[in-house]
């Protein structure tokens, strides 16, 4: 499937370990069973943590900043965070500029004439996750397009039924509530757009 057209650049300036990165950070599961996690909370909250330029994007959890730390510390450091102020089991996935750029851009486009699908992007904490969700999506008749750098899926669902797929189903069971969160295309190109 080809590619849709980038969004960005994709190479971040050259800096040291200890420079300010970009950050996407993706909450997984807020504002949906009863965990309510209002933006304006969630800022004030990562505000008090090693973070700058905090903005939030729609309210389905999904979090541009800065930081020095890097992608696992900054994880560590989110989860706990949500943990002890909202009350919940928190997990996020953190993202560079740089590859969720990569990732953006790698999104496959839906099947001609297909206009009444959406598109999504699953991502994952690591590559291994991924492969293992992979193998057990194999007997699946659609299968996902693995995403630049090998964190993340593309896949498509009919409008209204992105819960009843199988691929969705599958994504939904618990075994994947702590390395995989998703988002509809559009959301993803909001987010790449602010980090910018």
């Amino acid at each position: 499937m080809p590619a849709r057209t980038g969004t960005g650049s994709t190479a971040d300036p050259d800096a040291g370990p200890d420079a300010t990165q970009r950050y996407a950070i993706f909450l997984r599961g807020v504002n949906v069973g009863g965990i309510t996690v209002r933006m304006a909370e969630l800022r004030e909250e990562l505000a008090t943590l090693p973070v700058t330029d905090v903005a939030t994007v729609l309210a389905s959890g999904n979090v541009t900043c800065s930081s020095r730390l890097g992608a696992a510390e900054l994880t560590e450091c989110v989860e706990e965070a949500l943990r002890r102020r909202f009350g919940y089991l928190a997990w996020v996935i953190v993202v560079g500029r740089a590859e969720l750029v990569a990732i953006a851009a790698s999104v496959p486009q839906p099947p001609a004439g297909a206009d009444d699908v959406h598109t999504y992007v699953t991502l994952f904490k690591a590559p291994a996750d991924l492969e293992a969700f992979l193998a057990d999506a194999d007997a699946l008749a659609e299968r996902p397009e693995v995403l630049a750098g090998g964190s993340a899926i593309g896949w498509f669902s009919p409008k209204g039924q992105s819960t009843e797929v199988p691929l969705a189903k599958l994504l939904a069971k618990a075994r994947y509530a702590a390395t995989s969160t998703t988002r509809n295309v559009n959301t993803v190109d909001k987010v790449v757009r602010l980090l910018a």
